[in-house]
């Protein structure tokens, strides 16, 4: 047993069992797969609290794969510019942080195994959706070392609240009551222990150093999809997500009730999803700044119930789900109504090319996902338009899912996320049922763009968008779905 810090107690679970090995050990490892983060990170600060309780320093790694679903240049620079700035951050507060990079010449087999023969015990973040959930388990059940995760995207620790919280309301009622709690606990332990300057198995990438080009030269020598170009608006360093978190703040939070549904508004919104997603921000960071704000009690409210309540919510839901991406994650009654449904007759049929690129008879949806493509970034409200429009385009809901999975997965800086997935969730009927049944959708309400194009420059927005030129991306698997 581990006599855990009362800080940090509430957002570690082991993942085997096994005891932490009290001898012949060098460091405490901190596997870091998606907080990419030195400061305010739960997992790093157990680590710490361990390594204080054995006499070890802690060892900070991050590694990354190219064979993790859709990789690509948008996603691979973002991964390593927030794993240099990661490095760095780990340098300043004290840590060792080694860093690697598969690629050609340089692909290691098993390097956490081998990294976790050195240490007491492993502590990872835990994720419940993508590649994370399943790496971590796996890893857990091989590994002779201890190994616990840590509820690093969460203000109030997920494992915490009781099962069957089967709507927002009685959500946001559990949550609520625990919040005050999870925002006045401490963050960033400090070691007791000197630097780690021991040997490691590996060389290590040393991204801290390296300048955007040397960066830029690595992920070109990756075995991904270099057809998807990164996205230049969502620097992926720390200062970044906090620069934007101010910004949002001083201009924008005061008005953001009533401007947060006007995609043509770009600023209307804190942005802050790719940051949340990756780790590079956390929620207590943001939840502390949004409630010392000088703006009325309402924004603040709606704000933080947006942040607290329904993406925290999805992360409570997926954790409820064996895979949290699945079609069968829609409730029975909205899912049983489209499949009802599915041999309806459809207006017309896209394929997923056409889809990828925006290209249909729908300036909205072009636009929306022109947007996408060419930022990683779709506006909330058009989202759930977005979705609703491929229900009554493809052949059948499970396609449709599955071609609103791609898309998100694949273009999104944000995507891969329970959030995301929530929000799909929401689009094939999640909300309330519609008043009447209807074609193709059954009882799931469809959704018009009328409100959208009613609000202010939506129309001139929504025009300049549909007409870009974007770029051409590869085609590539989508699952058991081929790009056409």
């Amino acid at each position: 047993m581990v006599d855990w810090s009362p800080d940090i107690a509430d957002r570690v679970r082991s993942l085997n069992g096994r005891s932490v090995e009290r001898t012949k050990t060098a460091y405490v490892l901190c596997w870091l797969q998606q907080t990419l983060r030195a400061w305010d990170n739960p997992a790093i600060d157990a680590a710490i609290d361990l390594g204080n309780q054995l006499g070890l320093p802690v060892l900070v790694y991050h590694g990354i794969r190219e064979d993790y679903p859709y990789a690509s240049d948008r996603l691979h620079t973002f991964l390593l510019g927030a794993s240099s700035d990661l490095q760095k951050n780990c340098e300043t507060r004290g840590l060792r942080c080694v860093t690697y990079v598969e690629r050609d010449g340089q692909r290691e087999k098993g390097l956490v195994y081998r990294l976790a023969d050195s240490a007491a015990a492993v502590v990872t973040d835990d994720h419940p959706v993508f590649v994370a959930r399943m790496q971590a388990q796996r890893f857990a059940n091989r590994c002779e070392r201890a190994v616990f995760a840590v509820d690093t995207a969460r203000l109030v620790p997920t494992q915490l609240l009781p099962d069957k919280l089967s709507t927002t309301p009685a959500f946001r009622k559990a949550s609520g009551e625990l919040r005050s709690l999870y925002e006045a606990h401490a963050a960033d332990f400090d070691s007791q222990c000197p630097l780690y300057d021991g040997e490691v198995c590996f060389e290590d990438e040393g991204l801290a150093a390296k300048s955007d080009a040397e960066i830029g030269s690595i992920i070109a020598a990756c075995a991904i999809d270099h057809t998807l170009p990164p996205c230049a608006g969502f620097p992926p360093t720390a200062a970044a997500a906090e620069k934007a978190l101010t910004d949002f703040i001083d201009h924008a939070l005061k008005t953001y009730p009533y401007r947060r549904n006007n995609p043509a508004e770009e600023d209307g919104v804190s942005r802050l999803s790719p940051y949340l997603h990756f780790g590079v921000i956390g929620p207590r960071v943001i939840t502390a700044a949004v409630r010392a704000a000088d703006v009325p009690a309402n924004a603040k409210w709606k704000y933080l119930d947006e942040l607290l309540t329904w993406r925290e919510y999805f992360h409570y839901l997926a954790y409820q789900a064996d895979h949290p991406d699945s079609f069968q994650t829609v409730p029975e009654r909205p899912r049983q109504s489209l499949l009802d449904h599915a041999d309806d007759e459809r207006p017309v049929l896209y394929s997923l090319t056409d889809f990828v690129h925006g290209r249909t008879e729908d300036e909205t949806w072009n636009a929306a996902q022109r947007q996408w493509l060419e930022t990683g970034y779709m506006h909330n409200n058009l989202r759930m338009y977005w979705g609703k429009q491929i229900i009554k385009w493809t052949r059948d809901p499970e396609t449709a899912w599955k071609t609103a999975c791609y898309l998100n997965d694949r273009l999104s800086l944000d995507g891969r996320d329970p959030a995301t997935y929530g929000n799909m969730r929401w689009v094939f009927g999640m909300s309330k049922p519609s008043y009447r049944e209807q074609p193709i959708y059954g009882w799931v309400p469809p959704k018009s763009d009328r409100a959208i194009r009613k609000r202010p420059g939506a129309v001139e927005w929504l025009e300049n968008w549909a007409k870009r030129k974007t770029v051409s991306i590869c085609h590539i698997p989508a699952g058991n779905m081929v790009v056409s």
